[in-house]
């Protein structure tokens, strides 16, 4: 975890810190949080770790582990999928909108992003695949011009984030990810809503299902 920002609200670093931490894989699946230790980490009082560990229960990223106290919820095909079945719908709206809002000006920002993602599945880099998937994704929330859409995919985007970690050993399977990426731009860029709407939902659709199959592959 990253030294917090003496300048910013405590307790607000330290859920953002943690919530990081989690997304990125650095507090893994099913580990136990101690209030007590992971303040001393963040050289912090304890308070605003207790109020940031309730919001990331609230919020899905944290469990009830019995006497145990708090764990990291686990990840796994399943929750894949139920995240990418919210994303599908998300997407599916704002890309309809997108596409009555974008002009031909947008499409090279897109495939600047487009070839920033392809690079990131050449290197084999998760962080920065994930990093170019959300910054391909907000473009298209920004084109859409609707707040409540963007709000609420911002918040799954942590889960997206999350899930992402089930791909850590073969990354590559990201990669047809972002031809799906540029049939999306073109329909938006095209004003095509109809088909813009129904690729993007296609392509939360197959996201989520590669993410469960390659979960059970690990599994089996």
């Amino acid at each position: 975890m990253q030294q917090l920002d003496p300048t910013r609200d405590v307790t607000e670093a330290v859920y953002d810190a943690l919530l990081d931490a989690i997304c990125d894989g650095s507090l893994e699946p099913n580990q136990r949080l101690i209030e007590g230790d992971l303040a001393q980490r963040l050289a912090v009082s304890r308070m605003p770790v207790h109020q940031a560990l309730k919001q990331l229960k609230r919020e899905g990223f944290l469990i009830d582990a019995g006497r145990r106290g708090l764990s990291v919820a686990k990840i796994d095909g399943r929750f894949a999928l139920e995240v990418y079945e919210l994303r599908a719908a998300l997407d599916s709206a704002a890309a309809v909108s997108a596409a009555k809002n974008a002009s031909s000006a947008d499409r090279v920002r897109g495939e600047d992003i487009i070839r920033a993602g392809r690079a990131a599945v050449a290197d084999g880099d998760l962080r920065a695949m994930a990093t170019a998937d959300f910054n391909f994704h907000d473009f298209i929330y920004q084109l859409a011009g609707n707040s409540l859409i963007s709000a609420a995919a911002h918040m799954n985007w942590h889960h997206v984030r999350r899930s992402i970690l089930l791909l850590a050993k073969r990354p590559i399977r990201l990669g047809p990810f972002w031809d799906e990426h540029d049939g999306i731009l073109q329909a938006v860029t095209a004003g095509d809503a109809e088909a813009a709407g129904q690729l993007a939902r296609e392509h939360a659709v197959q996201s989520g299902t590669v993410l469960r199959e390659d979960s059970q592959a690990a599994a089996a």
